[in-house]
């Protein structure tokens, strides 16, 4: 996907944020004011002519009694190829409109929040349980740009568990919204595509109710031995204009999409039985009031 998560790792040889140049200088924006309705991909062709690198657009999830509904904040950040592309986008672009709303854009202020220490507890408490409390929640999207062959669950005690992945199925995330088995079909058509599932999912971060929703795919490989090679070759490439990211898909996450696909076409199937019942009850009404009228003709 080409408009990429700014919530990146930083070095650990530099310390410095996202967004932050080794000497201290600022290359995000901060953006408010954004209409709800504005998505990513809008948001950075506003910005494209001042070599805009990402962009970002939070979201939180409203929890209602029946269901959940993903809102933006209004707020926005983008990245940019140096501090002066940072600093000319908001000297043009400060109070512009876009989408009939006045922008307001300043230089990002990188927050510095001091790390209280915690007293020790009495009660023996695992190091390696309480690292793995530190960590990220656990979804395809936060590691989709790691390790290709396996990927680490959360630790217990001194051992760590590896779950298993498909040997002939891709996982890929970050693809364009409106993309349809379609397209993937033919991005994947010297891999002989079998089975292809299209998806949205969510991405968040422990105790920050944040939540990006993009969408993956899994897709299926017919041809024997070409997971690797795939991910290789169409790394390099575009799926409609946007870098996407590729790797083995995980046994669970393919369960639990193939579960929830099967769900969904039985929940279809109801729905076309309700629909069938209702077109013949209408029919038999129409043919009883017709042989009603035909009757009282005929009398």
């Amino acid at each position: 996907m080409s408009t990429e998560v700014l919530a990146r790792r930083a070095s650990t040889e530099l310390e410095v944020p996202a967004g932050v140049t080794a000497s201290g200088e600022i290359k995000r924006i901060y953006i408010s004011n954004l209409d709800f309705e504005t998505n990513e991909e809008e948001l950075k062709q506003f910005l494209q002519d001042f070599n805009v690198l990402t962009v970002l657009i939070p979201s939180q999830t409203i929890r209602g009694f029946r269901n959940n509904s993903v809102k933006p904040l209004g707020i926005g950040y983008a990245d940019f190829a140096t501090v002066g592309d940072a600093q000319k986008a908001i000297e043009l672009l400060n109070g512009q409109k876009l989408h009939d709303r006045a922008l307001k854009i300043k230089m990002y202020v990188p927050l510095t929040a001091k790390r209280k220490e915690r007293r020790s507890s009495k009660k023996h408490t695992n190091p390696t349980q309480s690292a793995a409390e530190e960590q990220p929640l656990d979804t395809e999207a936060t590691e989709a740009t790691e390790a290709n062959t396996t990927a680490p669950l959360p630790t217990h005690g001194s051992k760590s568990i590896q779950e298993p992945v498909a040997s002939d199925t891709l996982y890929c995330a970050y693809l364009p919204s409106n993309v349809t088995d379609v397209e993937l079909r033919e991005f994947f058509a010297d891999y002989d595509p079998q089975d292809i599932y299209v998806y949205r999912s969510s991405v968040s971060k422990h105790r920050i109710h944040l939540y990006r929703r993009f969408t993956a795919a899994l897709v299926t490989l017919g041809a024997p031995d070409s997971l690797e090679n795939a991910i290789t070759q169409l790394s390099k490439q575009k799926l409609m204009g946007k870098k996407i990211t590729l790797r083995p898909a995980r046994l669970s996450k393919i369960q639990e999409v193939k579960k929830a696909a099967a769900k969904k076409h039985e929940l279809e199937q109801v729905q076309n039985r309700k629909k069938s019942i209702a077109e013949a009850s209408d029919a038999i009404v129409e043919n009883q009031e017709l042989e009603t009228r035909e009757t009282e003709g005929s009398s």
